[in-house]
């Protein structure tokens, strides 16, 4: 089938020449990025607090994407001035500013060079729409999104799980849904039956999730330092050795390879998305196939692909059981990627198809 431009199925941007001065690649290495969400009043701030400072302790660099509706970022005050912060103001990085997403997490990270990037969302933000705005930023950097905390005030979820009904009520579930992470703070304010009787609700919408009961959320988090050292290991060994191609497209050594399959994110992930930076070309026709064949768990996807059979690059989007196409002329380098947003799907079967796919290109 003849591939050609047309409406792209939501797309935030187009990747025009205008657009591509500002959202170039930033560098080689692929930084982490770290959503962190939850109701209002939930303690979402003193957990960014927490993580600056134990990500700094470790030697490695943060910075700080701020989202507040209102006009004034009160709690990117909180934040020491010497960390990198961007700020979304005026809106919710889910609805009204969620273009703009992708646009802050590439300048910030071509302007900074960060390690990691923590992407505090206001607590009244849709979990899914966030999702699908910070993966963007993988269209045209490499960010790779590698978790969601939530954080979830424990008498306010107990007031609301008595009522049973209600928006906030949905919200803070739908949060607690798309979680890796989930912080069950202020547990100090509930009693042991209360909190026994919340962690059974939590594991019954997320079964996959960590789940810790905190107090001003003081947590332990291995598996993020895990990821983040697995990162800085990889970029030191691209150095050194030959390159090879891992499940995210990073170039990493034999040995940091391995040390990623020991500490991947398991298959099960409830809600999670999967990045993988593109080897080569591919023929048009496999790839749509291909997209038509994604397993039913995979929601969205989109990327950026070059084609075996035509000219032009394009810009693909996926979503609803329908792909469509359009072409771009990139004026600045940006990588080949395609990313995934879904839910229960196996990132194996996936990655495993992928290859065949591109078996070719490589």
């Amino acid at each position: 089938m003849e591939l050609e431009a047309g409406n792209v199925i939501g797309a935030e941007f187009e990747l025009s020449a205008g657009n591509e001065n500002e959202i170039a690649q930033a560098n080689e290495k692929t930084v982490a990025v770290y959503l962190l969400t939850g109701f209002l009043g939930s303690g979402k701030t003193t957990l960014l607090r927490r993580l600056i400072a134990a990500t700094q302790e470790r030697g490695l660099e943060p910075a700080v994407l701020m989202n507040e509706v209102g006009d004034v970022n009160l709690d990117g005050m909180a934040v020491d001035a010497e960390v990198p912060m961007a700020e979304l103001l005026g809106g919710c990085i889910c609805c009204t500013i969620k273009s703009d997403v992708a646009l802050e997490l590439v300048q910030l990270i071509k302007r900074y060079h960060p390690d990691v990037v923590f992407i505090e969302s206001t607590g009244v933000a849709q979990p899914l729409e966030i999702l699908d705005a910070v993966s963007e930023a993988s269209l045209y950097a490499r960010a790779e999104l590698s978790g969601v905390a939530t954080v979830v005030d424990a008498r306010h979820l107990l007031d609301r799980l008595r009522i049973g009904t209600g928006k906030t009520f949905k919200l803070m579930r739908d949060q607690i849904r798309v979680s890796s992470f989930i912080l069950l703070n202020k547990a100090d304010l509930v009693g042991p039956a209360e909190l026994a009787e919340l962690n059974e609700w939590l594991r019954e919408w997320n079964p996959a999730a960590s789940i810790q009961q905190t107090v001003r959320c003081e947590a332990k988090w291995s598996a993020l330092w895990n990821k983040l050292q697995q990162n800085s290991a990889a970029q030191a060994a691209k150095h050194h050795a030959g390159p090879s191609v891992s499940s995210t497209g990073q170039a990493v050594s034999k040995s940091a390879d391995e040390e990623a399959h020991v500490h991947h994110h398991h298959d099960h992930d409830h809600v999670h998305v999967m990045t993988r930076y593109l080897p080569g070309a591919v023929n048009s026709e496999r790839f749509e196939q291909f997209l038509r064949d994604l397993p039913s768990g995979v929601y969205r996807a989109k990327g950026i692909v070059t084609f075996t059979d035509t000219a032009s690059r394009f810009l693909f989007q996926y979503a609803y059981r329908e792909s469509d196409f359009m072409r771009i002329t990139p004026q600045k380098t940006v990588h080949d990627v395609a990313v995934f947003i879904g839910e229960d799907f196996s990132e194996a079967e996936l990655e495993s198809k992928l290859n065949v796919l591109f078996a070719d290109a490589v």
